[in-house]
C-alpha cells in the first residue's frame, strides 16, 4: 500500500508537486515539475499495484457553476483546535474562465481510466484504491495546533525573509512526526532546515513548497488510512479531508519528544493590563535576543513571546544561522558578524559544547588544513 500526495497546480504551466510514502513509513518519492496529467496516472500506476490512497490538493469535484461549493463554506466555518480555516472559494464558470480547465476533475478522469478500481471518495475505510481531496495549511493546523499559523507560502504583503524563516519553522516541525501515530521516519532525507533556505530564489523556494504541500497531502493519506478524519460535503458535489487529530494526542506527540511543557505570555507596556491583540500585528515566529521583549515593552508595544525547547529550539537556532549569515553577506558589517557568532555561541550551548572545546576543535583544523591566512584561491584540480 502506497499513500500519494498531490499538490496539483491549476494550469499545465506551473508546477506540482508528488510525494509518495509506503506502509513502513518511509518517503520512497518526492519531486515538483511539471507534471502532465498522463505522468501523474503513470507514477501513481506504478505504485498503486498494492493499493493506494491518493490526497490531492485541488478541486476534484466542482458541480457549482457560480458561488462557492458547500465543502468549501463547511470548512471554513469549523472550529478545528479552536482556530478557522480560510480557503478559496471556486465555481464552475470561475475555474473555466481563469484557467480553461477544472484540472482536478481532469487528473482523476486520467487515473481512473487507467485503474477504474479508484473511488472518488472521503471515506479511505475498506477500500484499497481511493482519491480524496484535502488541503495543506488545513493539515497543518491539524498536526500542528500549536505553532499554526505557519506562513510558510510566498505572498506579496510578506516580506520573502520571514517567509524563509516560517519554511525553517515548518520543516523542523517534520522532526515531531517520528513520534506520531503512524509515524514518518526518514523527513530529513527530503527536507531539512539547512542554510540552503536562506540563499533560496523565489522559484527554488516554490519548488520546495510545492514538494512539501505534497508531501503534507501524503501525510494526510498515510494518518487517514488508519484513523478517522473529518469530512466536509460529500462525494457528489464536492468534498475536503482532513486528519483532525485529538488535541492531547497532538501535545501527547511534542512532548514525546523530549520537548519541555510550552511557555507562552504576553509583553505589555508597563502600567497596563493584558491588552486584546491587535488586528495590525506584524508577525514574526524568529528567535530574539533575551532583551529584545524588554525592550518592546519599553517603547509602548506589546508582544506575544514564547520559549521553546528541545529539536523545536536548535531548528530556529539553525534559521537564525542561516539569517545572520545572509545579513552579514548583504551588508558586511563587523556587528552583523558578532550577531553571527552570538548564534553560533548559543548553538554550542544547546550541544553542552563549551567555548573551549570549541576553540580547541577549531586549532585543530588549522593544524591538520591550515587557516586562511594565505588567500589561496583554489582554480583547478586535475589528474596526474
Amino acid at each position: 500500500m502506497h499513500y500519494i500526495g498531490i499538490d496539483l497546480a491549476w494550469t499545465y504551466s506551473n508546477e506540482s508537486g508528488i510525494c509518495i510514502i509506503n506502509d513502513f513509513g518511509k518517503i520512497v518519492y518526492c519531486e515538483s515539475k511539471n507534471f502532465t496529467d498522463e505522468l501523474i496516472a503513470s507514477i501513481v500506476e506504478e505504485h498503486a499495484k498494492d493499493g493506494a490512497i491518493i490526497a490531492i490538493d485541488a478541486p476534484l469535484i466542482v458541480n457549482n457553476e457560480t458561488g462557492s461549493r458547500y465543502c468549501d463554506g463547511a470548512t471554513m466555518r469549523e472550529e478545528i483546535h479552536g482556530k478557522n480555516l480560510s480557503l478559496y472559494n471556486c465555481s464552475r464558470s470561475f475555474m473555466l474562465k481563469h484557467y480553461s480547465i477544472v484540472r482536478g476533475e481532469e487528473v482523476v478522469k486520467v487515473i481512473r481510466s487507467r485503474m477504474p478500481d479508484f473511488s472518488l471518495t472521503g471515506d479511505p475505510h475498506d477500500k484499497k484504491h481511493v482519491i480524496m481531496e484535502t488541503f495543506p495549511t488545513g493539515i497543518t493546523l491539524c498536526l500542528f495546533p500549536d505553532a499554526f499559523p505557519i506562513k510558510y507560502k510566498i505572498k506579496n504583503k510578506i516580506e520573502f525573509g520571514i517567509t524563509k524563516s516560517e519554511m525553517s519553522r515548518m520543516i523542523h516541525l517534520f522532526n515531531r512526526l517520528s513520534d506520531f501515530n503512524p509515524p514518518v521516519y526518514n523527513v530529513t532525507d527530503f527536507f531539512n532546515d539547512s542554510l540552503g533556505i536562506e540563499a533560496m530564489s523565489k522559484k527554488g523556494f516554490k519548488n520546495l513548497e510545492d514538494k512539501l504541500d505534497a508531501f503534507l497531502c501524503a501525510y494526510a493519506a498515510y494518518w487517514l488510512s488508519d484513523n478517522g478524519g473529518k469530512v466536509f460535503g460529500d462525494d457528489q458535489d464536492g468534498f475536503i479531508v482532513l486528519p483532525v487529530i485529538n488535541e492531547k494526542k497532538a501535545y501527547a506527540a511534542v512532548e514525546s519528544q523530549g520537548h519541555e511543557t510550552r511557555k507562552q505570555y504576553q509583553i505589555v507596556p508597563e502600567g497596563q493590563n493584558d491588552l486584546p491583540r491587535t488586528m495590525n500585528a506584524k508577525i514574526y515566529n524568529k528567535l530574539v535576543r533575551d532583551k529584545i521583549p524588554q525592550i518592546i515593552q519599553q517603547s509602548g508595544k506589546q508582544a506575544i513571546i514564547e520559549e521553546v525547547f528541545g529539536k523545536e529550539y536548535l531548528g530556529l537556532l539553525n534559521a537564525k544561522l542561516g539569517e545572520e549569515l545572509q545579513e552579514y553577506i548583504n551588508s558586511e558589517s563587523i556587528e552583523e558578524l558578532a550577531d553571527l557568532v552570538e548564534v553560533v555561541y548559543a548553538i554550542l550551548e544547546h550541544k553542552d559544547v563549551s567555548q573551549q572545546e570549541f576553540e580547541v576543535i577549531r586549532k585543530r583544523k588549522v593544524e591538520e588544513r591550515g587557516a586562511f591566512k594565505k588567500k589561496l584561491l583554489l582554480k583547478e584540480v586535475s589528474d596526474g
